[in-house]
């Protein structure tokens, strides 16, 4: 049976990853400039008139039983990319923590919703990096 955090260690972490996410999307990426995929122009923050997503629903990402086992904590940053309608895709692992935990933030952040980025006040793709930490308590 699973181990549930309390409501002390979940605050705890909800508190954690949207104090991240918050600085995450301040970030642009690293290449800069814009990209194409599918045929969609996917904008950087940096971009002259792009605005950044706000997440609007982040669901927390589950311990692995594993990780817990082994009392692993860090974060995993992934890149992401925040279509015009709010939704997360194209999730890669920029740096990861460990497999079962990388393969929960995955999950997680594929499932989050966002006030979309907008370029000159229109909605548009654009690329973020967020940070999904996990903490033992």
């Amino acid at each position: 049976m699973r181990k549930v955090l309390g409501i002390r260690g979940e605050f705890l972490c909800a508190i954690a990853a949207l104090t991240l996410l918050g600085t995450c999307f301040a970030l642009a990426h690293e290449n800069g400039g814009q990209q194409q995929t599918s045929g969609e122009t996917v904008y950087n923050m940096r971009d002259p008139g792009v605005t950044p997503p706000r997440g609007l629903s982040t669901p927390q990402p589950e311990y692995s039983d594993e990780a817990r086992r082994k009392k692993i904590s860090g974060s995993v940053l992934l890149q992401i990319i925040v279509e015009p309608d709010g939704s997360a895709k194209d999730v890669k692992i920029k740096k990861g923590l460990e497999k079962s935990l990388d393969k929960q933030a995955v999950a997680a952040v594929q499932k989050w919703t966002f006030q979309p980025g907008t370029k000159d006040g229109q909605p548009v793709a654009v690329n973020v990096d967020v940070e999904v930490t996990f903490r033992i308590r």
